[in-house]
């Protein structure tokens, strides 16, 4: 004994296969239901929304691996499949740090210098520590003279322990800091 349900569903079921069914008219075409009318247009819209949303990734993915490689390559560089790798793309997008010591080129001693602010704030971060070699450049002679006279014009009240000196901010904002 079939429940009612079960009938229930084989009626509709039954009126939608025989609705796909060709019809005994003369006509040649088939009828089909309004729900399978309504697929094709919901699939090809869905597959629309999926090829667009594929493309947009695709896009960004393009743009972001274009932004990533740094190197210049030119027409007959020879590379290897390293050379495009992460590691290497990072190694490449670092910015150059001078590979000169500018006291040595000048030949100027940093200790002299002490007093003027405007030179030893090119070598003090925003927040007032010394920057480290790697970032200014400078041998290690000339690196430790820096720090020294750094801290010595600290220590005479010439520049600020904490932060930059106002006027050097003020000049590199371009007016109130």
């Amino acid at each position: 004994m079939a429940s009612t349900s079960q009938r229930g569903a084989s009626r509709i079921l039954g009126s939608f296969s025989a609705a796909a069914k060709p019809s005994s008219s003369s006509t040649a075409h088939t009828t089909l239901s309004p729900f399978r009318q309504q697929q094709p247009k919901a699939q090809v819209q869905q597959l629309r929304g999926v090829s667009l949303q594929s493309q947009r990734e695709d896009a960004q993915y393009r743009r972001s691996m274009q932004l990533s490689l740094k190197r210049d390559w030119q027409t007959g560089d020879v590379y290897a499949p390293h050379d495009l790798s992460a590691a290497e793309m990072r190694k490449w997008g670092k910015k150059q740090q001078p590979t000169r010591d500018v006291f040595d080129i000048l030949s100027i001693n940093p200790l002299s210098l002490y007093k003027n602010f405007s030179v030893m704030s090119d070598f003090v971060s925003e927040m007032g520590r010394i920057r480290p070699a790697r970032e200014t450049g400078l041998r290690p002679v000339n690196q430790r003279k820096v720090a020294k006279a750094v801290r010595r014009a600290i220590a005479m009240g010439l520049m600020p322990s904490v932060h930059k000196h106002p006027e050097i901010l003020k000049r590199r904002r371009g007016g109130r800091f």
